[in-house]
């Protein structure tokens, strides 16, 4: 057995010596990296003693300190002679690991979410090299001084809330809503009160993810586990080959989680329409068949505005392709996993086109994209990309830049208001836009956002509390949600001037900004009709880019809405002018200089606002009173606010 173990030495130390000439030859530092030579004291902010625990060897990186960091190379395994002292040692740990287990608890430094050995380094070597999951050590924690600049710290920060609650120290997530997505789960699979079945659960996970390549893609195993279960939420039941094969079905959508790049984000619907409708017309005709397209709702239109808009889409459709075109609206589908079975239901009924009209049909759109490759799949979400199901939203912020023109240039008082529900990005931005508007030109104005945190079907109730608060502030102009057309006369959204009587519901209504869906699905039944759908992404030089739509208001996807008789003639003109140079490009809402609420310089002047900055908004502008609230200050366990919240806490 002795010469067994010397053996296993000089196999451990070849690899070793790979791992170190490979790290020399690339420039990198050949050793261990040490911890005290990657803090400095006035970065951190305290130490916690975390006691005795298992912890992973996999997340042991390096060393406490320099000094022994020479003898290892960085994948711990020794790179002395075999005829040394540390060899000898080495030999001794590993002869008596092999017969009754290294039992003695190591000592260790976690500093964001790796560990750094004081005293046990060779003992880390042996058991590296056996593969070994699991070694006892006593914990101190290193917690670095917070600083929103840097990414990894924010996301060891969540790491830290995501630790007091559950004790988890072998999972990482690679962006900062990861934790909270993971604890969510924890809980809905009840996992809370078993965590070692938690633990047993993602290991096995692991070990299939890594089979498939996962260590290839740049993502953690816990971001590949979340995105897994908001697709195939059972997992502890399934087989191996069972999650493989789903594993497989998603892969694409995990690449994409690590590479950004594949998605495009089309701005404009050039090249959706590039032939007529008729020149195209024979592609489906030839079939014998009418195209079958699916609208799948969380609520009704009786009972929301949001599915109204989307009806009135629905119905403008079958207007302008009649004869040509079958539609259907499966209504009032629960926004959970059991959505997946009207998806199904609307794809083995053998419709074509499925669009699933609210964000939190996301994931159960994906389940069965996967598994109905013949149909085409859309999802009406912001910045919820997937490569097998296209996404669809508009830039609701330009109108409502418009519409914060007229309330800035119509008030008395210079006091705007905004009445909100979900603090989304897309709202955000909207506020923003809004106030951006109000102060281009009145730069006096103020908007004081309240928001609505009992959102039902009839909230009626709350907002009259809300306008007398506002009112009470001396606001004298607010806003409210969106319209869906302008034969609503208003009646429901926008914005309107505030006093007794409009209390009474008898408001003086000035502008709303609108959505247009009918324009929308237009363009992509035409798109699809003259055969233009599929060819779109290899335009881009990939097939497997994920595609999302982002229209404004050059394709009349959304738009304004005002009061010809209440705007004086100078401001209409004003508002009519800047609405052309939006549409035509020549002046964005989000143009800088930006500055926030607290005085930062968010973007400098004659620069303009990224796409992927807008769609993930979670600030105010200069000019704005009030603040984001966090998801505990709204309704519990809503699904779109799990989803998209910009400010998630649990």
């Amino acid at each position: 057995m002795r010469e067994e173990i010397l053996n296993v030495y000089e196999n451990a130390r070849k690899k070793g010596l790979k791992e170190y000439n490979s790290h020399k030859f690339s420039g990198k530092n050949p050793y261990l990296p040490a911890l005290d030579t990657i803090t400095a004291k006035e970065s951190v902010v305290s130490e916690v003693q975390l006691g005795t625990m298992d912890i992973p060897v996999r997340k042991i990186k390096g060393t406490k300190t320099i000094g022994r960091a020479s003898s290892f190379a960085p994948n711990y395994m020794p790179l002395l002679l075999r005829k040394t002292e540390f060899g000898s040692k080495w030999t001794n740990l590993c002869e008596a690991h092999l017969k009754e287990g290294i039992r003695d608890a190591i000592k260790v430094y976690e500093y964001l979410n790796w560990f750094y050995v004081e005293e046990g380094n060779k003992r880390v070597s042996v058991l590296k090299y056996y593969d070994a999951l699991l070694i006892t050590a006593d914990v101190t924690r290193i917690i670095p001084k917070y600083d929103a600049e840097d990414e990894t710290i924010v996301i060891y920060y969540e790491f830290l809330e995501f630790y007091k609650k559950t004790k988890i120290n072998y999972v990482w997530m690679s962006n900062k809503e990861g934790f909270n997505q993971l604890y969510k789960l924890l809980v809905n699979h009840n996992w809370m009160d078993r965590l070692d079945s938690f633990e047993a659960t993602y290991y096995r996970f692991r070990k299939i993810y890594h089979e498939l390549g996962g260590n290839n893609i740049e993502i953690t195993t816990a971001d590949a586990l979340v995105k897994y279960l908001g697709i195939y939420p059972e997992i502890e039941n399934k087989s191996p080959e069972e999650v493989q094969k789903e594993l497989k079905n998603i892969w694409t959508e995990l690449e994409l989680l690590s590479n950004r790049d594949n998605i495009s984000l089309e701005i404009d619907s050039d090249g959706v329409e590039k032939r007529s409708f008729f020149d195209g017309l024979t592609n489906f005709t030839s079939t014998m068949k009418d195209i079958r397209i699916a609208f799948i709702h969380s609520k009704s239109a009786e009972k929301s505005v949001w599915t109204y808009g989307h009806e009135i889409g629905r119905l403008h459709l079958e207007d302008v392709f009649k004869g040509q075109i079958v539609t259907k609206a499966f209504n009032d589908v629960p926004e959970d996993e059991t959505a997946y079975e009207t998806i199904k239901k609307a794809a083995e009924e053998g419709f074509d086109v499925i669009f699933t009209t609210s964000p939190t049909f996301i994931n159960q759109t994906l389940k069965a994209a996967v598994e109905y490759r013949d149909v085409k799949f859309l999802n009406c979400s912001e910045n919820l990309s997937s490569k097998n199901v296209r996404t669809y939203f508009g830039r609701f912020y330009e109108p409502n830049f418009l519409v914060g023109m007229i309330a800035g240039g119509m008030t008395h008082t210079n006091n705007l208001g905004y009445v909100v529900t979900y603090p989304i990005p897309e709202v955000i931005s909207s506020i923003n836009a809004f106030t951006l508007g109000a102060r281009f030109v009145n730069p006096y104005a103020t908007v004081q956002v309240k928001w609505v945190t009992n959102y039902k079907a009839d909230i009626s109730e709350e907002t009259y509390d809300i306008n007398k608060q506002l009112m009470d502030m001396g606001v004298d102009i607010i806003s409210h949600q969106e319209s869906s057309e302008a034969t609503t006369k208003l009646n429901n959204s926008g914005i309107y001037f505030v006093n007794e009587d409009s209390q009474n519901e008898r408001r003086n209504y000035l502008a709303t900004p609108m959505w247009n869906w009918g324009e929308f699905y237009e363009k992509i039944v035409r798109n699809i009709m003259n055969g233009s759908y599929n060819r779109l992404s290899s335009t881009m030089g990939s097939t497997d880019k994920a595609i999302n739509y982002w229209w404004g208001m050059d394709t009349d996807v959304v738009d304004i809405f005002y009061s010809q008789s209440s705007l004086p003639y100078s401001l209409r003109e004003s508002v009519e002018f800047m609405k052309l140079m939006i549409m035509q490009g020549e002046y964005h809402p989000f143009r800088g200089p930006l500055i926030d609420q607290k005085s930062n310089v968010k973007l400098e002047s004659g620069k303009t606002l990224h796409p992927s900055d807008i769609l993930t908004m979670n600030w105010f502008v200069d000019g704005v009173l009030g603040s984001i609230p966090s998801i505990n200050a709204l309704e519990k366990n809503h699904p779109l606010l799990e989803l998209m919240s910009v400010k998630k806490r649990y």
